[in-house]
C-alpha cells in the first residue's frame, strides 16, 4: 500500500510537472536580436505611429492630476490650485466688489477643465518604443490656461524606459494655448549581452482654452 502511495504521489508530481513547464517554455517571450538588425527595429516605421484620447474632466480630476507620479504642474501666478481648476472662487462674492472684479468673477465662473492622453510610437515589435502625455488642463473658457499637470510614460516589449520629462516649449499659462513637449529614453537589449542600445524621442503636442489638442510635433 505505502509503495503504490508513493507512485501514485510521484506520478502526479511528474504530470503537474509536465503542465507547468510546457506553458512556461511556450511563453517565453520574444529574444533580443543582433545590434545590427536590433537598430534596423528600432528606426523602422511604426505600423500605427500615433493616437489620441480627449475627454471633458470635472475640475476635482484635474486637481487630483497634480498628485499623480512625476506630474509637472503649472498654476497661474496669484492663485492656487483649486482657484485655477475652478473649485474656489478668485474673488470676493461681496456686494462691494467693484465692476471690474464681479466681471473677472463671471469670467471665473466659466473655468473648464480637459485631459488629453497624446502618445507616439517608434520602431516595430518587439523593439517598439511610445511615449505616452497625459495631461489635465483648465482654462477660463475660450480666454486663457490657468492650470496644467502633465505626465509622461515610455513604454515597449523589450526596451526599458530609463527617464521622462515633461515641458511647456510654448504659449502656457496665461495664453489661449500651450505646447507641451514630452520626452523619454529608452534602453533596448541585443542578443549580445553587454550591449543595449538606447534612442531617445519626443513628442510635442498643443492644447487649447476651448479644449482642443493636436499633435504638432515629434522626433
Amino acid at each position: 500500500m505505502v509503495k503504490h502511495h508513493l507512485a501514485t504521489v510521484t506520478g502526479f508530481a511528474a504530470g503537474l510537472a509536465a503542465i507547468v513547464l510546457v506553458p512556461t517554455a511556450a511563453a517565453g517571450g520574444p529574444k533580443p536580436a543582433s545590434p545590427a538588425d536590433a537598430q534596423a527595429l528600432l528606426s523602422a516605421p511604426a505600423v500605427v505611429a500615433s493616437g489620441s484620447s480627449s475627454r471633458a474632466v470635472s475640475a476635482q480630476e484635474a486637481l487630483a492630476a497634480a498628485s499623480r507620479p512625476g506630474a509637472v504642474v503649472s498654476v497661474a501666478p496669484g492663485l492656487t490650485t483649486a482657484q485655477a481648476v475652478g473649485l474656489a472662487p478668485t474673488v470676493s462674492t461681496s456686494a462691494s466688489s467693484s465692476t471690474a472684479q464681479r466681471t473677472i468673477q463671471r469670467r471665473a465662473a466659466y473655468t473648464a477643465c480637459s485631459a488629453n492622453a497624446q502618445w507616439y510610437e517608434w520602431g516595430t515589435w518587439p523593439y517598439q518604443q511610445r511615449i505616452t502625455d497625459t495631461t489635465y488642463w483648465c482654462a477660463v473658457y475660450g480666454d486663457h490656461i490657468t492650470y496644467t499637470s502633465s505626465t509622461t510614460n515610455g513604454s515597449g516589449t523589450l526596451c526599458s524606459t530609463s527617464w521622462t520629462s515633461a515641458q511647456i516649449i510654448s504659449g502656457g499659462i496665461g495664453f489661449s494655448w500651450f505646447v507641451n513637449r514630452a520626452s523619454a529614453g529608452f534602453s533596448c537589449p541585443t542578443a549580445i549581452p553587454w550591449v543595449s542600445l538606447h534612442p531617445s524621442h519626443s513628442e510635442d503636442t498643443s492644447r487649447n482654452a476651448w479644449g482642443s489638442t493636436a499633435l504638432v510635433g515629434a522626433g
